[in-house]
């Protein structure tokens, strides 16, 4: 199992966390670019934040890290969402792809895996979170965003989700309460899972369709999942084995903790759990979203 962890795209921060992506002698390192950054106007790339990056994956692979990029996070550019971003089906599907076909020109030769979209359902809850019908169509649009991407970037690099899973307890006592979280519990689990499985789409509240190229549209099955001590890791993980389609199976944790000890306490007990896992399930990566935990258990 590789173990790495994601570092941001901002300028100012990248030099420490490179150094101490090299203190750490990680396998790989997942940047987020920020599109909204990188892309300040439509159709227009910044050459520094391009430059920034290749910078930066440069060092990192001349160390012996592999670089993965991260395309899509919450950051968006202002002049998407003003225009509807992706609770407008025809302007993403006109400016999502254009933007992957621009990051896949820039980095292409740098990088060594895309995560084209992190953590689907937090994006689709931030944009829609009071309007079922509106946030169905909205995880909609993010699935054909994701087979868009896939269609692009599939190649050479490996291309790998990170789904935004986790346990959800149905309440036996409050009837809307226990709608709600079978409808939190089907997008998490059942829509993404199935779509990347068999290329169906089923979302509560709407008909089922099949998308074309959607079926087996990734190489590494990634989950994204946080927590302190105690997480069932071994329940997320099988979980996302058993429903998902047959790929490799990565992991990227964000440790909770009211100080640095906790979080790294976290990290090492999740970890650990990670390498057991690994006798059984096909879990090749490890990744964690706090680096100054990591440090920590060093």
């Amino acid at each position: 199992m590789k173990v790495g962890a994601t570092i941001g795209a901002l300028p100012e921060a990248l030099a420490d966390d490179i150094e101490a992506a090299r203190e750490l002698a990680l396998d790989h390192v997942r940047i987020t670019l920020s599109w909204a950054a990188a892309q300040p106007r439509p159709g227009i790339v910044d050459g520094g934040v391009v430059e920034a990056i290749r910078s930066a994956a440069q060092l990192l692979r001349g160390s012996g890290i592999d670089v993965w990029i991260c395309l899509l996070s919450p950051d968006v550019p202002r002049w998407f969402e003003n225009d509807g971003g992706f609770t407008d089906a025809r302007h993403a599907g006109h400016w999502w792809p254009r933007w992957v076909e621009a990051a896949s020109t820039a980095f292409g030769d740098d990088v060594d895996g895309w995560i084209p979209i992190e953590a689907p359902f937090a994006i689709a809850e931030r944009l829609v979170p009071l309007d079922p019908r509106r946030h169905g169509e909205v995880v909609d649009t993010l699935l054909v965003a994701w087979r868009d991407a896939w269609r692009i970037l599939h190649g050479p690099s490996p291309i790998a989700t990170s789904l935004d899973v986790r346990t959800i307890a149905i309440p036996g006592d409050d009837v809307e309460a226990a709608e709600a979280a079978r409808r939190d519990d089907h997008l998490r689990w059942h829509t993404w899972l199935r779509a990347l499985r068999d290329g169906s789409i089923t979302i509560p509240g709407r008909a089922d369709r099949e998308l074309a190229d959607l079926a087996g549209s990734c190489d590494v099955l990634g989950i994204a999942t946080s927590g302190g001590a105690g997480l069932d890791l071994e329940a997320l993980v099988q979980r996302t084995a058993e429903q998902g389609p047959d790929r490799p199976l990565a992991i990227t944790f964000r440790p909770r903790g009211v100080d640095v000890d906790a979080r790294a306490e976290a990290l090492g007990e999740v970890m650990s759990d990670a390498r057991r896992l690994t006798a059984t399930l096909p879990i090749v990566g490890f990744t964690t979203t706090d680096l100054a935990a990591q440090l920590r258990l060093r």
